[in-house]
Parts: C-alpha cells; sequence; structure tokens
C-alpha cells in the first residue's frame, strides 16, 4: 500500500570525520538550478513541480524501497501511482496546454526521475497519445480524446515485432483497409497491428496505432484511433519482462479492429473513390518525437546529479589521503552539461511550437540539439552511471539511497534505445549538422565564444568548434580511393563520430551560457554570504567539462583525418593547418587542471545534504 513519507528519506543525512560542513545550505541548489535553466520567475511551473518533487518523495520512493522494482506486471499499487500522477496534473500536462508543452513536461519529469526513471516514463506515456491527438486532430478529436471531464488514458503504438518496423517509423507492418462502404455512408475501416514495446496499455483508454494501406482505395500511411469498445479484438498484450522502468506500463499489444474513417488521426478526403488521409504517419509523429527526445534526455540527465550524494558518501568512507574526488567532478560536470543541453532543447522546442516553422535556422536548430540533447545523455549517463555504482559499492558503508544507483544504471541503458536507439539520433544529428541554415548559425556560436567576455571555458570552447567545422568541412569535399565522398550517409564510420563530437561541442556550450545566466543572474543571491563560493565552483565545472569536451573533439577530429581520408598526410599544407589549430586548441586548456583541483577541494569541503534539492515546498 503507497503511504506517506518523511520528504528527508531523498536525501539521507550522511556521516564522515572527514565530512566538513562550510556555511552552504540546501537552498542554493535549487536557487542555481532554476536560474541556469531559466526557471526563475516561471510561476505557471511551480505548483506543477511543486507537486512532482511530493509525488517523487512520498509515493515513488516508498513504492522504490518496498521493491515495486522487482515486479515487471502492473499491480493496484501501481495503479495508485498513476492515480497520484492523475490527481497532481502530471498525466494531463499535454491536454491542458494548447502549445509549448515541452518545458513544463520536463520540469515536472525531472523530479519524478530523480527518484525513478519507470515514475517519469510512466507520466510522459500518455502524453505522447495526446500530443499527436492536440497537434493535428479534428475538433471532434480533441473534443473526445482530451476531454478532462472524463480523464481518459491514451497509449501511442508504434514499434512492431521484429524484424518488421522499430520506433524510427521507417517501415511499418500495421495493416489498414477498407472493411465495407456502403454508398452515402462513412467508411467502415479494418485495422491489424501488432505492436511491441508499448507503454501505457494496461490501462489505455484509447491507442494511437501507425499503419499502412493494404487496399487500392486507401492511400499511404496513417495513425488511427482505436477504443477497447471497437468490433474485434483489443488484445492489451501480457506485460514485457524488463529490467527496468518497472513502475510503468509495457506490453506487446494486439489489434484486430474494425472502426468507422473518422478514426482515422486529422481526418481525410475522397478522391474518386479512394480515402485519403490528410497526414501520413511520420507528418504526425515528427512534433511528438521531436519534443521528447528532449525530455527523456533530461530525464536520463537526472540520473546522473541525483547519484551525487551516495557517490561523494561512499568515497567519503575512505581515508583523506585516499580520497581522489577526480571522478565525482567529472561526474557532476557531465550531470549539469547534460541537464542545460536537455533544457536548451525544451526551450528550443517550445519556441518552435509558438513561432511556426518560418524560421529555419529554428527548425534546424532544433533537428540537431534535440536528438543531440537525447544522445548525450543517454551515451555518457551509462559511462557516468557504471562508474558511480562501482564506486558506491567500493564504500565500507552504504546508506539507503545507494541502493539505487543501479536501478537507475539499468533504467538509463533502457532509456537508451527509447524514440529510438543512438544510432538513430546519430544519423538525425548528421543529416540536419550539414544543411547550411545550422552551418551558419554555428558559426554565429563559435564567434560567440570568441567574444562574449566572462563565459568559463569560452576559449577552448571556440577552438574546439572551429577545429569541428574545419574537420566537417575538409572531410565533406574529401574523396576516397573510388573518388566518391567521405562524408556520406551510408558511411556511418565518418557521420556517426562526426555526430557525436558535436554533441559534446553543444552540450559544452549549453553548460558555458547556462553558468554565465548563474553568473550574470540580477537575482541571485549566491554572491553573498557564501563568498561567491557556489558561483565559482559552477564556473571551475563549466570550465573542466569545456576542456573534456575539446579533448573529446581533437580526438575524433584527427582519427577522422587520418583515419578515413586516404589523402591526408603529414607534411601538406592541409595537415599542417589542421596541426595548427589542434595546437591552439591544446594550448588552450592552459588552467583546466587548476580549474579541477579547486573544484575538487569545494566538492570535499561540502555538506553532502546541499546536493540535493530542498523540502517540496520550496520548488
Amino acid at each position: 500500500m503507497v503511504t506517506a513519507v518523511s520528504t528527508k528519506r531523498c536525501c539521507p543525512k550522511f556521516t564522515s570525520r572527514a565530512t566538513m560542513k562550510p556555511s552552504t545550505d540546501r537552498s542554493w541548489w535549487d536557487e542555481v538550478h532554476r536560474t541556469m535553466w531559466r526557471l526563475a520567475g516561471r510561476y505557471d511551473l511551480t505548483e506543477l513541480t511543486r507537486s512532482a518533487r511530493q509525488i517523487a518523495r512520498q509515493v515513488v520512493e516508498t513504492l522504490v524501497a518496498s521493491g515495486a522494482r522487482s515486479d515487471h506486471s502492473w499491480t493496484e499499487e501501481k495503479a495508485r501511482l498513476l492515480r497520484v500522477l492523475d490527481d497532481g496534473g502530471l498525466t494531463s500536462i499535454v491536454a491542458n496546454l494548447g502549445s509549448a508543452s515541452a518545458l513544463p513536461l520536463a520540469a515536472s519529469l525531472w523530479e519524478l526521475a530523480w527518484i525513478d526513471g519507470g515514475a517519469a516514463v510512466c507520466a510522459l506515456s500518455g502524453g505522447l497519445a495526446q500530443m499527436v491527438v492536440r497537434d493535428f486532430g479534428t475538433p471532434e478529436q480533441r473534443a473526445g480524446y482530451l476531454s478532462l471531464v472524463v480523464r481518459r488514458h491514451g497509449a501511442l503504438c508504434l514499434t512492431e515485432p521484429l524484424p518488421g518496423a522499430g520506433s524510427d517509423a521507417t517501415l511499418v507492418d500495421g495493416r489498414i483497409g477498407i472493411a465495407e462502404w456502403k454508398p452515402g455512408e462513412q467508411p467502415v475501416l479494418e485495422v491489424e497491428k501488432r505492436g511491441r514495446f508499448t507503454s501505457h496499455m494496461d490501462f489505455a483508454d484509447f491507442a494511437v496505432v501507425a499503419v499502412d494501406s493494404r487496399d487500392a482505395r486507401l492511400r499511404g500511411s496513417c495513425l488511427v484511433i482505436l477504443e477497447p469498445g471497437d468490433a474485434g479484438i483489443f488484445d492489451r498484450g501480457t506485460p514485457i519482462r524488463k529490467l527496468g522502468h518497472q513502475l510503468s506500463s509495457t506490453t506487446n499489444p494486439t489489434f484486430q479492429l474494425r472502426v468507422p474513417a473518422e478514426r482515422v488521426l486529422g481526418g481525410y478526403s475522397i478522391e474518386g473513390d479512394v480515402i485519403v488521409p490528410k497526414y501520413n504517419h511520420r507528418e504526425l509523429l515528427a512534433p511528438t518525437f521531436r519534443r521528447t527526445r528532449a525530455v527523456m534526455a533530461l530525464v536520463t540527465a537526472s540520473k546522473m546529479l541525483s547519484v551525487l550524494a551516495p557517490v561523494v558518501a561512499s568515497y567519503r568512507t575512505y581515508d583523506d589521503s585516499e580520497c581522489d574526488l577526480g571522478p565525482v567532478v567529472e561526474l557532476w560536470a557531465t550531470g549539469e552539461a547534460a541537464a542545460s543541453l536537455g533544457f536548451s532543447a525544451v526551450r528550443l522546442s517550445d519556441d518552435l511550437d509558438r513561432f511556426g516553422a518560418g524560421l529555419r535556422s529554428l527548425d534546424r536548430q532544433t533537428a540537431v540539439i534535440c536528438p543531440a540533447a537525447k544522445l548525450f545523455s543517454t551515451t555518457r549517463a551509462s559511462e557516468m552511471l557504471r562508474i558511480a555504482a562501482s564506486i558506491v559499492g567500493k564504500g565500507r558503508t552504504l546508506e539507503a539511497g545507494s541502493g539505487f544507483v543501479g536501478h537507475k544504471l539499468i533504467d538509463a541503458q533502457l532509456e537508451s534505445v527509447y524514440l529510438g536507439p543512438e544510432a538513430m539520433q546519430r544519423r538525425e544529428i548528421a543529416v540536419f549538422m550539414t544543411d547550411p541554415a545550422f552551418l551558419a548559425e554555428f558559426e554565429v556560436w563559435t564567434l560567440e565564444m570568441r567574444q562574449t567576455e566572462g563565459l568559463p571555458g569560452a576559449i577552448t570552447l571556440a577552438a574546439a568548434m572551429e577545429l569541428w567545422s574545419w574537420t566537417l568541412n575538409h572531410l565533406r569535399h574529401a574523396k576516397d580511393p573510388r573518388g566518391l565522398p567521405v562524408f556520406r550517409d551510408v558511411r556511418q564510420t565518418v557521420t556517426f563520430p562526426a555526430a557525436d563530437a558535436l554533441s559534446w561541442l553543444l552540450a559544452a556550450r549549453a553548460l558555458a551560457l547556462d553558468v554565465f545566466a548563474l553568473k550574470s543572474g540580477a537575482d541571485s543571491q549566491l554572491k553573498t554570504g557564501q563568498d561567491g563560493l557556489v558561483e565559482s565552483f559552477y564556473i571551475d565545472l563549466a570550465t573542466v567539462f569545456s576542456a573534456q569536451a575539446a579533448g573529446s573533439v581533437a580526438q575524433v577530429c584527427t582519427g577522422l583525418l587520418f583515419g578515413c581520408d586516404p589523402h591526408f598526410s603529414h607534411g601538406t599544407e592541409t595537415s599542417n593547418n589542421f596541426t595548427i589549430s589542434r595546437t591552439k586548441l591544446y594550448e588552450s586548456l592552459a588552467g583546466a587542471l587548476l580549474a579541477r583541483k579547486r573544484a575538487i577541494q569545494f566538492i570535499r569541503n561540502l555538506d553532502i545534504e546541499a546536493i540535493c534539492p530542498g523540502e517540496f515546498g520550496a520548488a
């Protein structure tokens, strides 16, 4: 049974003879992140985040501690959690907002994911079906499936059993045809669909499924809305045995139903004797996938920052002479960078929803930054959480919160395949990062790094951005021994590493800009009382991460140029220009090690309770 618990359980009090407590308090954690992520002054989000934090502390953590993650089935306790999420407004965010829902979703799911990724996905999954209905549904469809008078949970069913379609929607095996079409009456459609790894199906009141036509009288693909009461088979499927996200519902459903043609999402027209859906399924899913990639990036990023307390506590079980906090600095910096890039992506996504695709540069920015945010979070989280789990496991004492580190590693690995595996994110980045509009914007960002005074790690980051741009330009014009372009879609050994390097740069830039916002925030009180300790620490974190990103980019660029371009060799003018640029990058790293040492000292002297969010009432 779900019961309320003290909100202090999220961050147990760790004590050690090595622990020092300067004059910091837990209030700075929330203040820092509200300023960095541009949430300060967003009073429309206050109640939402407060509700999410309260549910995470009082309900989700209780479920996790009681062993609910050990059962993959949908249980009554998990159903109670869903009702709590309903009552807290976390499952109706999309239905309540006309547009620009990415930031409210991200802010609330961040709080849930801090405790458990499955709870966050449980709150998000129904929003996927709501999004496509809100974006493209007819007035009747919106009224019927977004109404809050009778709460309706929806499921979006796209992925199918292998070797059929994956979540990239390149192929769809689900079929739709005309079962009956009497003169003067609405056509009746027959839908056949097998789903795989579909969320929300245990309790969905409707399902939105992707299908393709098998009938000459119905053209192309579409999404169609199905209900349990439709004639035929609405099989919710058996629960999937999964290691992570056990607090969410996941099944393999089967549908074989007859539905009226008015269920085609977005409507249809009749051309001659052919039914033509207004939108194909790719058009319908594109905005939803764009928003959700950014939101899911933050669900994963939240895990890296949430394990800081048990990791530091585990380190402090050793003597001071054995305590090298370097990995903690890397974990903290990576988590902050992933969060900064994720919140940057959701803000851009909301801007695109508000202003439309008329601004091509904004459209291209979101096309690159949203998948880059998810790619960076999932690739780095798996590595960082693996290190965190090994550190916690080595400690001589394990506190209550430490046992959840392994759970978060498993969840992060599962999230890496949500909305397409990492290869899909890399492919999207590689396609859009060569667009002239994006490259022009990237050049502006590089100049911004050079010219904006006070940006932490800006000189290093600018040098890395210039090196990446030079390398990309060279590879796009280089030819292999057969005379074919070195940089092309099918040669993923070239395009994918370039996409990875870009995601590092975008994360480092996002963190630098967020720390700059913290530094220049007029309402920030971090300069007083703490003598600027917190602000200086974040400047050091951004400097350290810029150096890490630059090193990664230099390694990738060197490998691509010398390994993939047969005509690139030492001694030529081209290679000399590259060497000069790379040398400038390395020279810009001066001082990064000192920043790392200062960050270590800050963490060494920090009260561990300070690196957790405060009570939910302060959200």
